[in-house]
């Protein structure tokens, strides 16, 4: 659940932030077609967005020539971490769960309602073709409308004046495939119904397709004022003359649209702009840093893979007791090391004291899978300086499920690892690095010496 919870998060901040965006820049150009085509793409990312990870890698600085045995990769918290405040609580919660699906089923039936109803008003008539088009003569008091190819009109409303621009208006809908447009912000609402920014873009992105519709009508010799009449009637019922205080929402934006001029000084600068802005979004909410070993050079990767042959299967004695470093079948955390940076990553809570008091820092935590795959002799082996993120760190390694435990030939056995946790406040540089571990009390080996002509080496064992 807490995938759903977070994906839903990122969606809806994604599609808030372009729509705000639209609504101040894009929003009264004449650029329609790019209009259109921004307002899709917003949808696209924040339905693409949230699902995608971008790792940027980085690293914590040069190697050292101490070989640490199973060190992981380090955990990054945060002091300010939405994910690890939010998406928990929400996920948690059963009223979101039901309130959710309550939302969502009532969005799917309404969508479903409203197919059947038109299905049966297209039962109801007779079908003609017009320009390999459908149009389909519906009796009644409504504005005529068009579904895919299908035009619906009471034709008896109208003159045959206002009936040629109607058509002209319509089959721009039908040309454009806006039908389109409309279902797939109907599925949007499913499943963002909660959120007022889908909403809003539904919105825009009808308000969009009347201005195109309304442009097509004018490129083709109608005056603007008896196409003004008619979306008066068609607002209110009456036969009414276009006045500058008619304020019903909608008609008077087409009004202004079509008064705008094409032209403008910065038309090209506002695309521009959206542009760049549909490209930071997508970087900054795709990409996660993820931080990487410093690459070794030939001969301490030579000495690594020395050391790990002449492991293999040896036991080393630490003040966690006999376990080993280099195993036939290494242990496993469910789901792989993907989830156990996710374990540690959602369990850490940077303590309140620390963010107050402005306290960071790095905790080298060693612990050992026993032969049942549960963690045993967890301990601090080089802390931050502060007790209260040293017990934090430890908490939540002693709070990990069981793992698959390692095996030598067919048996279960002891393993150690070392895990770097780091506390970092929002905008600290990254506090601690690899080399800074403390080699007191530690599973480690170091190298002495290393001859590449005879494969041999000088190493230094823990006591």
């Amino acid at each position: 659940m807490d995938i759903i919870v977070n994906y839903l998060i990122e969606s809806s901040l994604i599609l808030g932030l372009l729509c705000i965006f639209y609504r101040f820049v894009l929003h009264y150009e004449t650029n329609f077609t790019f209009n259109r085509f921004f307002l899709l793409f917003s949808l696209l990312m924040a339905t693409v967005i949230p699902v995608i990870s971008i790792g940027v890698q980085y690293s914590t600085g040069p190697s050292a020539n101490v070989y640490t045995g199973n060190m992981l990769n380090a955990v990054t918290v945060y002091a300010q971490n939405t994910k690890e405040v939010i998406v928990p609580y929400v996920a948690q919660s059963s009223a979101f769960k039901w309130l959710y699906l309550v939302g969502c089923t009532g969005l799917i039936i309404r969508l479903l309602w409203g197919f059947i109803r038109l299905g049966g008003l297209a039962g109801k008539v007779k079908l003609m073709s017009f320009n390999d088009y459908k149009v389909a003569d519906l009796p009644g008091q409504f504005n005529p409308f068009s579904f895919f190819n299908v035009v619906f009109v009471n034709q008896s409303r109208y003159s045959e004046d206002e009936l040629e621009q109607i058509m002209i208006h319509e089959l721009t809908h039908v040309r454009l495939k806006h039908s389109w447009d409309v279902l797939l912000l109907e599925l949007l609402l499913i499943i963002q119904w909660f959120n007022p920014f889908a909403w809003l873009l539904r919105i825009l992105l009808k308000e969009l397709h009347e201005f195109q519709a309304d442009k097509q009508v004018l490129s083709k010799g109608f005056s603007a004022k008896s196409y003004k009449e008619l979306l008066l009637f068609q607002a209110t019922g009456a036969r009414l003359m276009p006045v500058n205080n008619f304020n019903q929402s909608l008609t008077k934006k087409r009004f202004t649209m079509m008064k705008k001029d094409n032209f403008q000084k910065i038309l090209v600068l506002k695309p521009a702009m959206a542009i760049v802005t549909l490209i930071l979004l997508s970087v900054m909410f795709a990409c996660e840093l993820r931080e990487v070993e410093p690459s070794m050079s030939q001969k301490e990767s030579e000495m690594k893979e020395a050391i790990e042959n002449s492991m293999a299967g040896m036991p080393i004695k630490s003040a966690s007791g006999e376990a080993y470093l280099i195993v036939e079948d290494m242990p496993e955390f469910p789901g792989g090391p993907e989830a156990l940076k996710d374990f540690i990553t959602n369990e850490v809570k940077y303590p309140a004291d620390a963010k107050n008091a402005g306290i960071s820092g790095r905790v080298y935590i060693t612990f050992v899978i026993d032969e049942e795959g549960s963690v045993a002799s967890s301990k601090i082996v080089r802390g931050s300086g502060y007790s209260i993120l040293d017990e934090e760190a430890l908490r939540v390694v002693n709070s990990m499920p069981k793992w698959k435990p390692g095996r030598i030939n067919g048996e279960n056995v002891k393993v150690s690892y070392t895990v770097p946790i780091n506390f970092v406040l929002d905008g600290d540089p990254y506090p601690v690095t690899p080399m800074e571990v403390d080699e007191a009390d530690m599973v480690h080996v170091k190298v002495k010496s290393f001859d590449r002509n005879t494969n041999s080496m000088q190493v230094e064992f823990p006591n």
